[in-house]
């Protein structure tokens, strides 16, 4: 597989007990409904495990996402209105690359790299681009994709 600079394959990607809630909004309003998301858990009395992630579910072209909120707890169970829980989360065959530096800016360079690499190696995008968080702060992000050969 021939991969542009930066991106490297990921076999899988697994959470086990993963909070998550699907959202729309302006994406102005994006640190806003991280922070209603994340203090909904805690103050619900769930200990956090992370690392959070989110998927970008749209192109938005009228500047509103759809974005899935996801985060791993340490509860076995999870119960509250709004919120839905997986027990295991895993995306299989994925392409990464990390942003480090101005996420603003060199994220959608870093979109554009991950879909030449699809193109350049005839494979099909069959998840949204995942946004992880490492558990240490906003210092990087790896930025994910899915795919399957194109047969």
């Amino acid at each position: 597989m021939k991969l542009p600079e930066n991106v490297v394959k990921v076999n899988k990607i697994a959470f086990q007990n993963v909070v998550r809630q699907r959202l729309s909004f302006h994406y102005s309003e994006m640190e806003e409904h991280l922070e209603q998301f994340i203090k909904g858990i805690v103050e619900a009395g769930y200990q956090l495990k992370g690392p959070f992630f989110y998927s970008l579910n749209n192109v938005p072209l009228n500047e509103v996402i759809e974005i899935e909120l996801f985060m791993p707890i340490s509860n076995d169970l999870f119960s509250l209105k709004g919120y839905n829980f997986s027990t295991y989360f895993e995306i299989s065959n994925l392409l990464k690359t990390i942003i480090k530096g101005d996420l603003k800016t060199l994220t959608e360079i870093e979109y554009a790299k991950l879909i030449i690499a699809l193109e350049e190696n005839e494979l099909e995008m069959v998840t949204p681009f995942y946004h992880v968080v490492p558990k240490n702060g906003l210092e990087y992000l790896e930025l994910l994709v899915g795919y399957s050969e194109n047969i």
